[in-house]
């Protein structure tokens, strides 16, 4: 990659993002018509693929995944795009309800939308396509750690698009807050901590305004038998090492059936032995690589040191040692009541593993958990399997770890979040409906 693609960044004051908001909400009008839609949406989709080598290559370098995953995520992209398409050839927008009763189906209005570092390009795109599928125009802002990423892509995004999406580069965070309580914004969709999503939803604001936040979560997985057990831990593990552990949908901690306690560690300390983290950018391919910062890496350290006073480790995976902030996957055994990965979102490649004897107050802490965003069961119990259904959580994995998809609704319960993202549900956020009667 041209190093002169890393420019120098100019940072939004407060009169720059005014200006922003006010192009798109002038575009809003334009964007109502669904032919300029899937028109907006066809050109993101080519504008994506023209430049597909240098975007995967950014998420390479900024966040540290490796190419393959990087590419998945590019691909992963250019599916919310391909959903939302098909999504507005099929949608009713407009209802009979009745003889002289119609609904019709409207945008709530402009949008601004902040995004996660951990999947850079697919994390803008999933709010950005249902966003102009919907008819609202956008103001995307992204983290610092993946700015150069954001930039690029508004350096050189088509002259139509740059009418109804802007991006915002903010070094001051009070900004943030304008943008919320700017008038014009009748959206806010957020992805992040949970910290930060409760100040986001208490930003005082003179008018009405929906909120989307998909935050954190304290996700369990859980093995109840030894069923398929050599491939249900290889999946376990490729989950937790995605992103380096760094998705909202990792794992952090897993439960265990004691009647497999020995044929468990057996296996998974087998197939830890051979995972490797290092540097994404040697020839030498990793299986995953650093953590995001310095800061994060000090983080994982602190819990890996407390978690490790009252529990013991079972494994850790290789360490190449050929880059800054690796932390090798680290499994931790500890109480199946424990103060660290009962209560803090590792986002890392860092697990708590405790053991089991019954089953139902397993589930029973899974559904009182605060941070309900995920959780995986793997069984071929049908008792246990009819129960998951009951779970207070936003998405449930049986016997597999692969739940999202452009076509399917994510989000949490309780202190992870409110609203959804993805399928039609997710789509349906941004819109809004008018009750239209005509007496006869």
């Amino acid at each position: 990659m041209n190093e002169k693609l890393f420019y120098k960044i100019k940072f939004d004051n407060k009169n720059n993002i005014n200006s922003k908001i006010n192009l798109i909400n002038n575009y809003n009008i334009e964007i109502e018509d669904i032919k300029n839609r899937k028109k907006y949406l066809n050109s993101l989709k080519r504008f994506l693929k023209k430049h597909k080598k240098n975007l995967i290559k950014f998420i390479n370098l900024e966040v540290h995944k490796t190419i393959e995953e990087s590419k998945n995520e590019f691909n992963y992209a250019l599916e919310f795009i391909d959903y939302s398409i098909s999504t507005i050839s099929s949608y009713k927008f407009e209802r009979k309800t009745s003889k002289s009763r119609k609904i019709f189906y409207k945008s709530s209005g402009s949008v601004f939308a902040i995004t996660p570092y951990n999947d850079p390009l697919a994390g803008m795109i999933r709010k950005i396509a249902p966003a102009l599928a919907a008819g609202s125009t956008i103001i995307m802002k992204t983290s610092a750690n993946c700015i150069y990423l954001c930039k690029y892509i508004e350096k050189f995004i088509p002259r139509d698009l740059k009418r109804i999406i802007q991006f915002v580069f903010i070094k001051n965070k009070k900004l943030i807050e304008k943008i919320v309580q700017n008038n014009h914004i009748k959206l806010v969709t957020f992805t992040g901590s949970t910290k930060i999503g409760l100040k986001l939803n208490d930003i005082k604001t003179k008018h009405l305004q929906k909120k989307i936040l998909e935050l954190g979560g304290i996700n369990y997985a859980v093995i109840f038998d030894d069923k398929n057990l050599n491939n249900v831990i290889e999946e376990i593990l490729i989950r937790k090492i995605k992103a380096a552990g760094q998705a909202c949908s990792s794992i952090n901690k897993l439960y265990v059936s004691n009647k497999i306690k020995k044929k468990f560690e057996k296996i998974i300390k087998d197939k830890v032995s051979i995972i490797s983290c290092g540097s994404v950018i040697k020839k030498s391919k990793p299986d995953f690589g650093p953590v995001i910062s310095s800061e994060h890496y000090k983080f994982l350290k602190s819990i890996e040191k407390k978690s490790l006073k009252n529990g013991s480790l079972i494994c850790k995976s290789k360490n190449r040692n050929d880059a800054k902030n690796l932390f090798p996957l680290s499994l931790i055994r500890t109480s199946f009541n424990d103060k660290i990965f009962d209560n803090f979102e590792t986002f890392g490649p860092i697990l708590g593993v405790s053991y089991f004897s019954n089953s139902d107050r397993v589930l029973k802490k899974i559904s009182k958990s605060n941070y309900s965003l995920v959780c995986y069961l793997f069984t071929q119990n049908q008792k246990i399997i009819d129960a998951s259904k009951y779970l207070n959580v936003g998405s449930i994995g049986l016997n597999t770890t692969k739940i999202q998809s452009p076509g399917s609704p994510t989000g949490g319960n309780n202190l992870s979040g409110i609203g959804r993202e993805g399928g039609v549900w997710g789509f349906e956020e941004f819109l809004t409906t008018v009750n239209y009667v005509i007496k006869s």
